[in-house]
Order: C-alpha cells, then structure tokens, then sequence
C-alpha cells in the first residue's frame, strides 16, 4: 500500500469510527419506544413506535466526517452525495407518520447560497430548486468543454442525478431536511449527554469509556451472528447495561476520612449535653466521666450527618449503612459475650469492671465499609449510634435495665 492509500484507509476507518459515536451519542438520547439502528435505512435512523405498532417517527440520519473539517460549501460533494442517497432511499422506506432527514457533519455551515438557503430549507423549497438546476447547468458546460483524456468532476453525477428528479421528489426531501454541523467534538459531545444524566465530572470519563465499551461489544456480537446491528431503548438501558453503568457512576467512592476533617474542624457549643440520650444512662451506669460522654455523643452526632451526606450524594447508600450496622452489632456481641463469660450479675464491682472492659475494647474495634477501614471517631460514632437505639450495651444485664 502506497502513501496515498495508506491516507485513503486511514480516512475510511476514521469515519466509521465517528459514525459509531454518533451512534453512541444517539443512543444516550434515546427515549422509551424507540429503536436505533446502524447502516439499514440509512447510516443511522431513529424509529419511534406508535402504540398501534405503526411507525410513528422516522429519522434519518446520514453522518459525514472530514479529517480536515472547515467548511460545509456550495459545491460539498458530501452535502451533495447526501440528497443523491436520500432521493433514492425514499421509494424503499416504510410508511411513516413523519419522516426527517438529517446530515450529520464535522464540518461547519459557511454563508454561501446553497449552504444558507438549505439552514431554512422549508422557507426556501423554490430557491433550492432553481439553485440545483443552475449548479448542475454549470458543472454540465464545464463538463462539456474537458478533453476526452481528463477526469470527470467526481461533483457531476451526483449533482446530474438531483437535477433530474421532479420537483414534487426534491420538494419531499427538502421540506424534511435538516443540518447538524458538529461544532465540538463528538467526544465532548457523548460526554455532555452524560453529564446531563448526573455524572459526576469525575466520572465521565471513564462512564464514557464503559458505553462505548459496551456498545462495541454489542455491534460485534451481532455482526458475527449475521444480525442487523439495531438497538431498542430496552436493549440499550438493560441489555447492554447503560442503567447500570450510569448507577455505579454516579455512586462515588464515599470518602470516609473526611469525616476525620469534619470531626476535628467541628465548634462545640459552650454547653453540649447528651444527658436524656439512651447511651448516655449507660456510659454513666458503667462509670464513664462526663466529659468522655460528651465525646461520644460528638461522634455520634457527627457519624450521622456523615453517613446521611454520603446517601444523599449517592456515595453510600441505606442497604450499605445498614450492613455497616449489622456488622457493627456482630462485632459487639462476640466482645461482649468474651467480656461478660465469666461475669457474676451480683458481684457489681467485677461486673463494673467487665462492663468498661466490654465498652473499651468496642471503641477499639474498628468498623469496615467493605475493604476500607474507617476512621477511629467514625467507628465510634456507629457503635455509639447502636448503644442510644439501644441495640448494644455495656453491662451483661444491658437489656433488662435499658431497653424498654
């Protein structure tokens, strides 16, 4: 393969890759009832379906790139090559309750005629009309005049071919016609659709990545199996995953030693009491200070605003907080059953004493969110939380003389 070749190649697989990301783009903006498919009706087309099954939209979407963008010009042979495929595209398509043609581009809209006649093309059916016979009138005397041994302007069959059909053909197509110029990158482009869908920024792109993933693995799979590659709504959101995707992005990693942070930058008021709380009666019946109380209930306090911060950004949910708390309440009662084995109910002093043993070694035992260790005041502020319920005491007859 000559240099030029290589180019041409190179060229060709760039604009099946743009194509597929038009797709993708497509498919983020897809609503219930609708279908997208790749390279049947046209490069891509969007089908709505009524609820008598009849086609209630058709949209076809013909996506054209250009390494080298600029400028979509009067004499575009893409722009060109577009109505030509459109015109014989419309005797083979199905009957549908509205049909819109769409050209899809990299390329910008410049002001010539034809370009600024086609932005409005409903207002402009005669303009547009007079406008392709007068080009093609043209190109055909320029034509004319070149030697037998010099190549034929690519433009001119295309050009000849529009030219030809009726007005009523050409009326039907230009009332329906639509420009799409790209002005930012189809990348940016995939990435704002998601970011409308609440991704967080630092999510995007690697939710992008997964789509796109996702979806390539879906057109080569029915590729193989001889399938048109055509995607519903359902497909796409269940099949293929995109809910799900979207779920795990939106859900950041919770970040549990900011709690350290927030802790340590909390103002206490000059009086803080805890003094009507559950877990307050039992530090105190145990023999802890006040002051250690306090902090205790600090934590807790805290740990809850917390845990609700990190549901509402969708960091940790309610399913997991409670597993936190199972798992908070597991760790407890094998300390407590070690500390209380050998306690006497009615020998208070060693009972004192493996009851703050018990409570000790609780405030010692860290909690894990699945592999990730949190904080010592937020592990605290949890086994706390528990004691105020009250789900977990101190005391080996905790339950009889607090919970009511």
């Amino acid at each position: 393969m000559n240099h030029s070749e290589k180019i041409a190649a190179d060229k060709t697989s760039l604009g099946f890759e743009f194509q597929d990301f038009v797709y993708i783009e497509k498919l983020i903006e897809l609503r219930p009832g609708q279908t997208l498919g790749l390279e049947l009706h046209d490069d891509i087309h969007v089908e709505t379906v009524a609820e008598d099954a009849s086609i209630k939209e058709l949209l076809l979407i013909q996506v054209k790139h250009s390494v080298d963008p600029g400028n979509v010009t009067d004499r575009d042979i893409d722009l060109w090559k577009t109505i030509y495929n459109w015109l014989k595209l419309v005797p083979g398509l199905p009957p549908c309750q509205t049909l819109t043609f769409q050209l899809y581009t990299n390329k910008s809209l410049n002001n010539q005629k034809f370009v600024s006649l086609l932005k409005a093309p409903r207002e402009n059916i005669q303009a547009i009309l007079d406008h392709i016979r007068t080009t093609d009138k043209e190109i055909s005397e320029v034509e004319s005049k070149k030697r037998v041994d010099e190549s034929p302007n690519p433009l001119a069959k295309y050009v000849n071919y529009v030219s030809q059909s009726t007005d009523e053909e050409l009326e039907f197509v230009f009332k329906r016609f639509e420009f799409h110029p790209n002005n930012a990158s189809i990348i940016t482009k995939i990435s704002s659709e998601l970011r409308r869908l609440s991704i967080p920024p630092s999510r995007i792109e690697d939710t992008r990545k997964h789509v796109i993933g996702a979806f390539k693995e879906s057109k080569f799979s029915k590729i193989i199996e001889g399938k048109k590659v055509v995607i519903t709504f359902d497909d796409f959101h269940t099949e293929m995953g995109f809910d799900r995707i979207v779920r795990s992005a939106r859900a950041e990693p919770a970040d549990f030693d900011r709690f350290v942070d927030i802790y340590y930058s909390y103002q206490r008021p000059d009086e803080l009491s805890f003094s009507t709380s559950n877990f307050h009666h039992q530090l105190k019946d145990i023999g802890i200070s006040d002051d250690e109380i306090v902090d205790r209930g600090v934590e807790m306090m805290l740990a809850e605003q917390f845990m609700e911060s990190l549901r509402d950004a969708g960091s940790f949910s309610a399913t997991e907080n409670t597993r936190l708390e199972n798992r908070a309440f597991s760790d407890w009662q094998l300390l407590h059953n070690q500390s209380h084995r050998n306690t006497k109910e009615d020998d208070e002093a060693a009972h004192q004493q493996a009851s703050q043993g018990c409570y000790d070694q609780t405030m010692r035992s860290p909690l894990k969110a699945g592999d990730i260790e949190l904080p010592r005041n937020l592990s605290c502020g949890k086994y706390i939380k528990l004691s105020n319920l009250p789900r977990i005491g101190w005391r080996k007859n905790w339950q009889s003389r607090f919970k009511k």
